[in-house]
């Protein structure tokens, strides 16, 4: 098979290869979203049981402030009854101290109930505000599941197709091995597996590659790989660089010949 085609095959294969990985990210990335909003429910569903227990415990405490407080009122009342009994100013005074005493206990019981009463009122509220933003996250969720769930399967069925589609490059000169090493390039390198040389620089690393190497890769008589970056590499005629890479090698040429190219041996003649 001819250079060109083998790179038009390669980057062909490129493209699939980085839907397909695209299509990858997107499944992995799909699961997550489902997963911070079912993470808020479970925050909402704990608020809403503390709060709820809360709520209970200050019931339990309205419960027994109001049998205290009955008690009051029955001490306080029953005192007074018994006024119309006593005969003497010692139980007179003992008594009034009594109700007094009582009526005291009753208010102080009063004032603790109406602030219990408005807690308990206040948790109340809370909780059905909580009850009505579980309901709406519960809905949210299920309504993301069943979305995600439909798109997963198209997603799945998407990534199938193209898996089929990219393993079918393999045959010929992209054996399996060049195949594998082609899709771990365009992975880890953002879906630019194949670059070419303009001059004597990997448009994809930017870095100056060797003459020797940048002729081999012109000469294309097999796939190389830049020694910097990895990725699959072709030549590629582009303004100046052709100029730069003759330049290049007539500089290094120069610099291979050494004093040869600028001294004449017979002026050492003398000291043979």
């Amino acid at each position: 098979m001819e250079e060109a085609e083998i790179f038009a095959r390669l980057n062909q294969l490129q493209e699939d290869l980085s839907e397909q990985f695209a299509l990858e990210e997107e499944i992995v990335k799909l699961p997550r979203d489902l997963k911070v909003k079912q993470e808020l429910l479970d925050k909402i569903n704990l608020e809403y049981i503390e709060e709820h227990a809360r709520s209970e415990s200050a019931k339990d405490e309205l419960k027994s402030l109001r049998i205290q407080y009955d008690d009051a009122v029955r001490a306080r009342e029953n005192a007074e009854k018994q006024m119309e009994l006593i005969s003497t100013q010692r139980e007179f005074e003992a008594l009034e101290k009594e109700i007094k005493d009582a009526a005291s206990k009753e208010q102080s019981l009063l004032k603790q109930l109406h602030v219990k009463e408005k807690q308990v009122n206040e948790f109340g509220e809370r909780l059905t505000e909580k009850e009505q933003l579980m309901m709406l996250q519960k809905q949210e969720v299920d309504a993301e599941a069943s979305k995600i769930e439909a798109l997963l399967e198209e997603k799945q069925k998407q990534l199938k197709n193209l898996e089929k589609k990219c393993t079918g490059y393999i045959g010929g000169d992209i054996d399996e091995d060049l195949y594998n090493k082609f899709c771990n390039i365009v992975k880890n390198k953002k879906g630019k597996g194949i670059v070419p040389i303009h001059g004597l620089v990997c448009q994809g690393c930017h870095i100056v590659l060797p003459n020797q190497f940048v002729n081999e890769v012109r000469a294309a008589k097999e796939i190389e790989f830049c020694p910097y970056c990895s990725r699959i590499l072709f030549y590629e005629e582009s303004e100046g660089a052709e100029d730069t890479f003759r330049k290049h090698v007539e500089d290094v040429d120069i610099e291979e010949g050494g004093l040869s190219d600028f001294v004449d041996s017979s002026e050492f003649d003398d000291l043979l």
